[in-house]
C-alpha cells in the first residue's frame, strides 16, 4: 500500500479533482441564473431600443422631406408666370433676397435664367460664376419635365443640388440647395449621433460629422466606405459597422421620393445603454461567482487536502526508512483513525528496529571486544624471544625495560575497564609499542608524534592509533629505505578533530587497500599485537561516534599512505 501511494500523485489528484468539481459547480450555477435572467430581459429591451433608434432615422428623413417640400414650394412660388409678369425686376430681386435670408442655411443661391444668361441672382455676384454649359444643361433638363433635381455636384468646395422650375419656354428659376444643411445640427440637437446621406446609387451626399480632427476624419473615411457598401447590398435597417476607431450601430432608411439613404451612426455603447448596463452587471455577477467559487472550492479542497497531504507525506517518509514519521491531525473524523493506525504501526516497527539494532550492536561490540582482547601468540613469541636474546647477551637493563613495556602494553590491550580512552593515553601506549617494535626490527622505521596538547583529552577508541601505525610498519618492511611515520593532529573543521597517520613507505595498491577495508571475516594477515584490522577500526569509530566519523585513506603509489581519523570535538569525561 505504501508503494502504491508513493508512485501515484494521490494528493494532487484528489485535491485537483475536488477543486475543479466544486469550482465548476458554483460557476455553472451562477451562469445558468445569469444567462436565464439576461435572456428574459434582453429581447424586450433590445426591441424597444431598436424602435426608438429607428424612429430617430425616420425623424431625420421626415426633416429632409419637409425641407425639400418647403424648398419646392418656394421654387413653385417664384416660377409662377402671373407673379413674375406683375412684378418688376427690382421687386422680384427683393423677393429672392428675402427667401435667401429666410433659408440662408439651406439655400446656397437662387437665380433666374432668361434665354441663355442669368438675369437675376442672389447673392448678386453668383451670376458671374455660372458657365454657359451649366445654363444650357439646366434649361435642357428642366424643359423635359418642367421640374428638375440635379445630381449632387460641387460649387466653391460645397456640395449642392440644383433644383429648377420652368416659368415659360424662355425662363427658368433655379436654386442650389446646400447638402450639408440636410444633415445639420438642427436635426438632432443634444445627441451624440452621426448622420450620413447617400444617393440610391451610393454617392456620398453629406454628414454632420465634425471633421476638424485627424482621427475623426480618418474614421469618417472608413465609415463612408462601409456605408457606401451597405447601399449596394440589400441590408437590413439595423447593421453593425467596425472601423479602426470603434464599433458602431447603424440604422438606415430610404423611404423618400429621391431614393436617398439616410444613415444614423451611433457608438454601440450609446446605442443600447441599458443593455450595456446589463452586460456589466452580468460580468460583475460572473466575477462575484468566480470569487465565491474560488473561496468555496479552496475551503472544501483544503478541508480534504490537508489531512491527505499529511498522511501521504508521512507514508513517503516511512517508505524512505524514517521510522520517526508520525501523522499529527487535530480533527475527529475518519482521517484521525487512519493517522492513529499509522502511528501505532510505525511505533511497533520502530520498536522492532531498535531492538534489532541494539542486538546487532551488542553482538558486534562483543566481537570487537573479543578481537581486541586477543593478543596474537606470534607477537608474544617474537617479543619474548627478543627479551631472551637480551638476557643471553647480558643486556639486563634493556631486557627489564622491554619487559616493562610489554607488561604495560598487555595490560592496556586487555583492560576491561573501558574501550574509549583519551588521545594522550593512546599516544603513551603507542610510544611503548613503537619501542618494542624497534627492539624487534631495528632501525627500519622512525616515528614522530606531532599532536597538539589541546587534543589530548579528545576521546578515541582504544588501539586505534596503534593498529594504524602497526599497519604502516608492516607495509614499510618491503622498502629498503627507512620508513618515516608521522602521527599529527589538526583542526580544520568546526565540528571535528582530524588525526593523521602518514608514512613514506611503498604505499598500498587500491586492490590491497580494498581488501583490507572489506569485511572478509579473515583475521589480520600480519602477526601484530592483535587481530584488529582497518575494517574493524572503521566500524568501531562509526558505532561509537556516528556514521560521519571514521577513516579516510589517501594513497599514492611509491609515496606512502595517509590515513585521516575524524573524531568529534569534546573532552572525554571520567565516569
Amino acid at each position: 500500500m505504501i508503494r502504491r501511494i508513493t508512485g501515484k500523485s494521490f494528493t494532487s489528484s484528489v485535491s485537483t479533482k475536488l477543486f475543479i468539481l466544486t469550482f465548476l459547480s458554483v460557476i455553472v450555477l451562477f451562469l445558468v441564473i445569469g444567462i436565464f435572467g439576461y435572456q428574459r430581459l434582453f429581447e424586450p429591451i433590445r426591441q424597444n431600443n431598436e424602435e426608438v433608434l429607428q424612429g430617430s432615422v425616420v425623424q431625420v428623413e421626415n426633416y429632409i422631406k419637409t425641407l425639400m417640400n418647403s424648398i419646392q414650394s418656394q421654387l413653385i412660388f417664384l416660377s409662377n408666370p402671373v407673379l413674375y409678369n406683375k412684378m418688376d425686376e427690382t421687386d422680384y430681386m427683393e423677393l429672392i433676397d428675402n427667401i435667401m435670408t429666410y433659408h440662408q442655411e439651406q439655400i446656397h443661391s437662387i437665380y433666374l435664367i432668361e434665354y441663355d444668361k442669368v438675369k437675376i441672382s442672389s447673392p448678386y455676384g453668383y451670376r458671374f460664376y455660372i458657365t454657359p454649359e451649366r445654363i444650357e444643361e439646366i434649361k435642357t433638363q428642366t424643359s423635359k419635365t418642367g421640374f428638375w433635381w440635379s445630381p449632387p455636384h460641387s460649387i466653391n468646395e460645397r456640395s449642392v443640388i440644383t433644383v429648377s422650375k420652368q416659368i415659360d419656354g424662355n425662363r427658368v428659376v433655379a436654386l442650389d440647395l446646400n447638402l450639408n444643411a440636410l444633415t445639420g445640427p438642427q436635426i438632432i440637437q443634444g445627441e451624440q449621433r452621426r448622420i450620413y446621406l447617400f444617393t440610391g446609387q451610393g454617392d456620398y451626399l453629406s454628414t454632420n460629422t465634425y471633421l476638424a480632427y485627424p482621427n475623426t476624419y480618418r474614421d469618417h473615411l472608413e465609415m463612408k466606405d462601409a456605408l457606401q457598401a451597405l447601399t449596394q447590398t440589400s441590408g437590413t435597417a439595423y447593421n453593425t459597422v467596425h472601423t479602426s476607431f470603434g464599433n458602431y450601430t447603424v440604422l438606415s432608411s430610404n423611404q423618400n421620393r429621391w431614393d436617398w439613404f439616410v444613415f444614423s451612426v451611433i457608438e454601440e455603447s450609446q446605442a443600447f445603454p441599458l443593455l450595456d448596463s446589463l452586460k456589466k452587471q452580468l460580468v460583475l455577477v460572473l466575477l462575484i461567482a468566480i470569487i465565491l467559487a474560488v473561496i468555496v472550492s479552496v475551503w472544501i479542497t483544503n478541508y480534504i487536502r490537508k489531512p491527505v497531504t499529511a498522511i501521504t507525506r508521512q507514508f513517503k517518509a516511512a517508505a524512505r526508512g524514517e521510522l520517526e514519521a508520525r501523522i499529527k491531525l487535530k480533527r475527529n473524523d475518519e482521517f484521525t483513525h487512519i493517522a492513529d493506525g499509522f502511528n501505532s504501526m510505525m511505533g511497533n516497527i520502530k520498536s522492532l528496529f531498535d531492538d534489532l539494532r541494539v542486538a546487532e550492536e551488542k553482538k558486534r561490540h562483543h566481537e570487537l571486544k573479543v578481537l581486541q582482547s586477543q593478543i596474537h601468540p606470534h607477537f608474544l613469541n617474537n617479543t619474548l624471544n627478543a627479551i631472551y636474546c637480551l638476557g643471553e647477551t647480558g643486556q639486563t637493563d634493556e631486557m627489564c625495560e622491554m619487559i616493562r613495556l610489554l607488561m604495560g602494553l598487555l595490560q592496556y590491550s586487555t583492560d576491561k575497564v573501558g574501550d574509549i580512552v583519551t588521545v594522550e593515553e593512546e599516544l603513551r601506549q603507542l610510544e611503548n609499542y613503537v619501542q618494542i617494535m624497534n627492539l624487534r626490527y631495528g632501525d627500519v622505521f622512525e616515528m614522530d608524534i606531532a599532536v597538539p596538547e589541546i587534543y589530548f583529552n579528545t576521546a578515541i577508541p582504544k588501539l586505534t592509533l596503534i593498529t594504524l601505525v602497526e599497519n604502516s610498519i608492516f607495509y614499510g618492511l618491503t622498502k629498503k629505505e627507512v620508513n618515516h611515520i608521522i602521527v599529527s593532529g589538526k583542526n580544520t573543521e568546526t565540528d571535528s578533530v582530524l588525526l593523521e597517520v602518514s608514512d613514506t613507505g611503498p604505499g598500498i595498491t587500491p586492490e590491497k587497500l580494498a581488501l583490507l577495508t572489506e569485511e572478509t571475516g579473515t583475521p589480520n594477515p600480519y602477526k601484530g599485537l592483535n587481530n584488529l584490522g582497518l575494517r574493524n577500526v572503521q566500524e568501531r569509530l562509526s558505532m561509537t561516534f556516528g556514521y560521519k566519523y571514521g577513516l579516510h585513506f589517501h594513497n599514492e603509489p611509491d609515496e606512502g599512505l595517509i590515513v585521516t581519523i575524524r573524531l568529534p570535538i569534546g573532552e572525554l569525561r571520567e565516569k
